[in-house]
């Protein structure tokens, strides 16, 4: 103790020397910055203060100490509250308005960016300060004890002679409003609706100092706020016993004597820590796993080990960063985790979190051990699967047991060890086996569930139910909790309100209607600011299925506006009021700080010929190929583009440019369209230029060093660069993308103009497998506005993030919706042409027949453009929560069978390039000279494995069909879905059109990148170009559609960097003058490839690995002879597998054929689309001349295509055809075709 009492009285004394002390009649703000950067920062303040402030002469800080910043902020007589505001200039500090409660002291703690204060330097940091103080009576009478700065947390002030300090402490935390009753042997004097005010709130919780009349034996005390008492009754205490007492919320009784947590240790600066407890004591063998902003070099197998220990438990002092923000950690005892999922501490929560093994709870608070309770209403175990079914764990149902639904419309549901507290409560009966299999097959992955079902008579009641916290709990007649769970409601959601109404912003004329789904918000107004005006509130109204509404004026044209949601939040257990946007804005302002009242017909966002916009024609689907591009990397770097164009929408409308004119090169070789990477508003680009930061000239710095990627790395999130798989609001064109963001419809109209001029058409790029944000984050809309509906939850009720976001649900219709209604709204407003799906696997089948039918319905008489010529295409990958069908028929390459939806082939990718983009950066592939040309590595000498990757190049040349027979490498019949790939069939498509080709794309490393790693080293610059040329021939002759990442015509490099999302702009431009591909430029950022470093620096390092302007134009001549080749016959478009089996066959096939050649014959009848009545087509991947002699070829009258014929490339004219054989140069592919 005397060591205790040694640091507290240095500690104190330390802090009275940082910061003078508080005058008489004075209030204090301390304010605080993670970056420390405080010029210019001042305070505005109104309310009860003699203070003389304008917005333009704000307080400025009376001083510094060891927190941040201080105000002193003079008061009134009988001051009760203060308005504030920390700004500078005109950036707030905080969104909101803040409250300062005078009635709970005089000292108030900000932290910048944060909602939350303290009223005590060390927290907790627990008051929302933006919810105004409750009225209080007038300040105490002279007699009662004033309130005293609040204790530093950690610290317990001295207690004065002749007083009585009642302590009181409550696992949540929230002491606000909490008053003191006192009578018998005090001086203080006091009435109910005047109680004491708290002395300080500390470690130990809150206090109250009650002054004591001379030899006091007795003290009354309750602890209230306004009639609700805690615990209940009176309680009465003898000074003689002890000067201090602790009231526990929801005890009967008190004890003498101060919390045990005033002992633990202080927190040290720097460390965040977290507590740990076990009900049986055992500690040994739990360690911490700790990731994100902290110091500290942890691994699973060697995880932290314990601090020490306090009287909550153990405890980890984990080190962080000075800007730490995030804390990601996990307790386990070697595999076993407790309680399983990650959990995360940020920095708005506080510097301590507390954890109750098998609970999810991450506590900022202390919560009360004391009580064993069963069940943990944290997590969300129970599932409703209809208004009036739920979904249980099978130990939750027991015989004899009392099923019961609990709610409260304002939160505040306790777990107690009798069960659930509080609320309201209705009856549940167990429905008899279980789920039914209809509803097995809507919800599989809860296959063996119990089921209870909500008496009919209490029916009626649920709607209000879903308005506020919902759990269920089973008890035993003797009372035994079995268990107690929060529940998910999206399906109940669904049963009761789902909508097909107009959301969001609908014109009559020119007054708008606003519509918000948001069946269980509590209240919804509109906050409306009109230009140049203030913000104004204005009253919405709800009908039966959840839609707030109001009509508008024409004065609200162009006004600006975003929702007040109050709704209750299971993340944070309490009714939160949330100013949110629409997730239906079809404009924004900077920042996507409100939504914004466009029409979209409007005269003014529609460039010269938009309405009578012509498509390119096509044929058919089967005619499609793509060139996958993001927008930034076509123009950031072109000087041949008006500088404040580059990088935008706008770059596309330089018909003198050299993206352009290469863009027309290629559309006039054949190319039919252009996939541009997502270009709807993102959450994690800066749309201020003004705040967009540089890494600086890099060229100094030599082509193998670490210096370009720490520039680069240094400004990541600062820079204008980012991929954009990050969605905030799907309906908006991404406004860092325009030359002026409020002009973004228009510019985005222009360039779909653009580029549909040149002949080619627009396919976008979305994301609805998940958003940005979820739950109550910054950048959070959805769930800020129906909490729990919009994101697919787990097992306990947490979001998904298996696509390292947080996953959506579009099998909820209203999610569904969302992504259909903005799918016919690109089609009809913006005139897209096609649509890419990220990580389609995760959508389900249904949700994408929606899509399909709802765009089949546009029509050019109605909507101004043709649905069914718009293309659905994606990642058709199995993995995460929904593999294998466990959330439904999910949208899966096999499970798209015959759709017509088109998924990427990755089994061709693959055996072309070798490896896979997991593993393997030495294997070789077909293209990249297995076998042939093998570099070095024994597994590359592999002959079987080289005729079984043949084997997979041969089903994908097919358009990757399930169902088309063919002779493999063994010599035996097969069919493309009996070609193994991985355990999995390699063909899986019902037609050429449901296979996407390709061999490169921005995921990975590019396909340079890729032979650069693969080819042997003995590799002269002109293989390598030719590797690249084979690799893009295949992709560009097969059936199937072809589908190419932009730079890989010209031998593009991102310098082996496998994930250049954030890599900025110098690992990621395009340079259209062929002057470099990019290869050289230092090594790939370390974020995702410092393992591989050491492979990469010789390589980068080697100057004859970079291609010269000559080789790069070789291949940008080949892809173009390709292009021109592929749509010179329709022979290599053909539409149905029954057409592709009859006109394709193979040569060169079965056990003896020539390793690293491939040759097909296409036959057809001539006709307007097919001139040829054979195509031979050979691609050698040797590295020798091939000849092929096979009857099938005689007779033909083959020779060389005439556009290879005319080739720019001497080696390709040396290939010939006579009588049964054709002759081909190595690393060559040769098309001959015979009339």
């Amino acid at each position: 103790m005397k060591r205790l009492a040694t640091f507290l009285t240095v500690a104190l004394a330390a802090a009275a020397a940082a910061q003078t002390s508080l005058p008489a009649d004075t209030a204090r703000v301390h304010y605080q910055r993670a970056d420390g950067a405080y010029a210019g920062w001042g305070l505005h303040v109104w309310e009860d203060t003699t203070a003389q402030v304008t917005w333009e002469k704000p307080l400025a800080a009376s001083g510094r100490d060891d927190f941040g910043a201080y105000f002193d902020i003079p008061l009134k007589p009988g001051a009760q509250k203060l308005g504030l505001i920390v700004h500078k200039g005109d950036t707030k500090d905080a969104e909101k308005d803040l409250w300062f409660d005078l009635s709970r002291g005089r000292e108030l703690f900000l932290k910048s960016g944060s909602l939350n204060a303290a009223y005590a330097k060390g927290g907790p940091f627990t008051v929302d300060a933006s919810q105004p103080p409750v009225a209080q009576a007038a300040a105490p009478a002279a007699s009662t004890p004033a309130a005293a700065p609040a204790a530093t947390a950690g610290a317990a002030q001295p207690i004065p002679k002749n007083v009585l300090r009642v302590r009181y402490v409550r696992p949540d935390g929230k002491y606000e409003g909490w008053g003191l009753h006192v009578w018998e042997d005090t001086t203080a004097t006091v009435e109910w609706s005047r109680p004491l005010a708290q002395t300080g709130v500390d470690a130990g919780g809150a206090y109250w100092d009650v002054p004591l009349k001379a030899g006091a034996a007795k003290v009354g005390f309750i602890v209230h706020k306004g009639d609700e008492k805690d615990p209940g009754a009176d309680m009465f205490a003898d000074p003689g016993k002890g000067n201090e007492v602790t009231v526990t919320s929801g005890k009967a009784e008190f004890a003498y004597g101060a919390p045990a947590a005033l002992s633990d240790p202080p927190v040290p600066a720097g460390v965040a820590r977290i507590n740990y407890y076990r009900p049986d004591g055992k500690y040994d063998g739990w360690g911490l796993h700790a990731w994100e902003d902290t110091t500290a070099q942890v691994e699973w197998t060697k995880p932290l080990t314990p601090t020490g220990t306090n009287s909550f438990g153990v405890y980890w002092d984990v080190p962080m960063k000075t800007d730490w923000k995030k804390l990601g950690f996990i307790v386990h005892s070697g595999d076993n985790k407790d309680p399983g999922a990650d959990q995360a501490l940020t920095r708005e929560m506080g510097n301590q979190a507390w954890i109750v093994s098998g609970s999810a709870a991450v506590n900022t608070t202390r919560p009360d051990t004391s009580v064993r309770t069963v069940g943990d209403l944290s997590r969300a175990q129970a599932v409703m699967l209809s208004r009036d079914l739920i979904a249980v764990k099978p130990a939750f149902v027991q015989p004899g047991a009392f099923l019961t639904l609990h709610a409260a419309r304002a939160g505040g549901l306790k777990l107690t060890g009798a069960g659930v507290d509080g609320g309201d409560s209705l009856t549940l009966e167990e429905v008899e086996g279980g789920l039914t299999p209809a509803l097995t097959a809507k919800a599989p992955y809860l296959k063996g569930y119990a089921l209870l079902r909500v008496r009919p008579e209490d029916r009626a009641r649920i709607p209000a139910v879903l308005q506020g916290q919902v759990a269920v709990s089973s008890v035993l007649p003797d009372g035994t909790v079995l268990d107690a769970t929060g529940v998910q409601t999206a399906r109940a959601l669904d049963d009761l309100f789902a909508y097909d109404g107009p959301l969001g912003a609908a014109w009559q004329g020119n007054v708008p209607t606003l519509r918000l789904w948001a069946p269980t918000a509590q209240d919804v107004k509109l906050r409306l600011t009109l230009a140049g005006g203030p913000e104004t509130t204005v009253p919405m109204t709800r009908d039966a299925r959840g839609v707030w509404t109001v009509r508008g004026a024409q004065n609200w044209r162009g006004a600006a506006y975003r929702f007040e949601v109050k709704v209750y939040a299971p993340g944070t257990g309490k009714v939160e009021t949330n100013l949110v946007t629409d997730p239906y804005s079809v404009a924004l302002t900077r920042n996507s700080t409100r939504s914004v009242l466009l029409d979209l017909n409007d005269p003014a966002t529609r460039p010269p010929g938009w309405d009578t916009l012509k498509k390119p024609a096509l044929r058919s689907a089967s005619d499609l190929s793509f060139y996958e591009l993001h927008l930034r990397d076509f123009s950031a770097a072109d000087a041949s583009v008006p500088a404040a164009q580059r990088g935008t929408y706008l770059a596309f409308t330089q018909a003198g440019s050299n993206g352009v004119k290469h863009l027309k090169a290629l559309a006039d070789a054949g190319l039919k369209a252009v996939h541009l990477l997502p270009t709807f508003d993102i959450a994690t680009i800066e749309e201020d230029r003004t705040k967009w930061k540089s890494p600086g000239d890099l060229s100094k710095f030599a082509p193998d060093s670490e210096e370009q990627q720490k520039a680069v790395t240094a400004v990541k999130d600062a820079d204008p660069y980012n991929w954009g798989y990050d969605p905030y609001h799907y309906m908006v064109p991404e406004g860092s993308y325009a030359v002026n963001a409020d002009a973004r419809t228009l510019e985005y109209r222009r360039m779909v103009a653009a580029l549909n001029g040149l002949g080619l058409r627009v396919v976008q790029d979305v994301v609805f497998n998940h958003t940005a944000a979820s739950g109550q984050a910054e950048r959070s809309v959805l769930d800020r506005i129906v909490p729990g509906y919009y994101h697919r939850l787990n097992a306990n009720g947490s979001v998904e993030n298996s696509t390292c976001c947080s996953n959506t649900a579009t099998e909820h219709v209203m999610m569904r919706r969302l992504m259909v209604d903005t799918l016919v709204l690109m089609a009809r407003a913006y005139k897209v042409d096609g649509f890419r799906f990220d990580l389609m696997g995760h959508h389900m089948v249904e949700d994408m027949q929606a899509a399909r039918r709802a765009l089949d319905a546009l029509t050019l008489q109605k909507d101004g453009v043709d649905g069914r010529s718009i293309y659905l295409y994606g990642e058709g990958w199995d993995f995460g929560e929904v593999q294998g069908g466990a959330r439904g028929r999910n949208a899966t390459q096999l499970n798209l069978f015959g759709q017509g939806i088109g998924t990427f082939n990755d089994r061709l990718r693959d055996a072309v390039r070798g490896g896979n983009p997991f593993g393997g950066l030495q294997d070789q592939g077909f293209a990249t000279g297995l076998f042939t040309l093998p570099n070095g590595q024994p597994q590359n000498n592999d002959r079987t494995r080289a005729l079984r990757l043949a084997d997979q190049v041969r089903v994908g040349l097919t358009g990757n069909l399930r169902d088309y027979r063919f002779t493999n490498g063994l010599g035996k019949e097969t069919t493309g879905g009996n070609v193994d790939y991985n355990g999995a069939p390699a063909g899986y498509a019902a037609s050429p059109r449901e296979a996407i080709t390709y061999v490169s794309a921005h995921d990975n490393q590019t396909l340079f990148d890729a032979i650069a790693l693969k080819a042997p080293a003995s590799a002269t610059p002109a293989q390598r170009t030719r590797m690249q040329n084979l690799a893009n021939s295949v992709v560009l002759l097969g059936q199937g559609l072809p589908f190419s990442y932009a730079g890989d015509e010209m031998l593009r490099s991102k310098s082996f960097d496998t994930d250049s999302y954030n890599s900025g702009d110098w690992f990621n431009t395009l340079d259209f003058t062929f002057a470099s591909n990019g290869f050289g430029k230092g090594l790939p950022p370390a974020e995702k490839n410092a393992g591989n470093w050491d492979l990469y620096r010789p390589l980068l390092g080697n100057p004859a690995l970079k291609p010269a302007p000559t080789e790069m134009r070789r291949a940008f001549d080949h892809y173009r002879e390709m292009l021109r080749v592929r749509y010179s016959s329709s022979l290599f478009r053909l539409e149905t597998a029954a057409q592709v089996q009859s006109g394709l066959q193979f040569l060169n096939v079965g056990p003896a054929q020539v390793p690293g050649v491939i040759a097909m014959k296409l036959s057809g009848a001539t006709s307007a689309t097919n001139p040829y009545r054979s195509v031979v087509v050979v691609f050698n991947g040797s590295g020798q001349n091939v000849t092929l002699t096979d009857p099938a070829l005689a007779g033909l009258n083959l020779s060389l295509h005439p556009v290879l014929a005319a080739s720019s490339d001497a080696t390709v004219k040396g290939s010939r055809a006579a009588g049964s054989s054709v002759t081909v140069p190595g690393l060559t592919t040769a098309v001959f075709v015979g009339k």
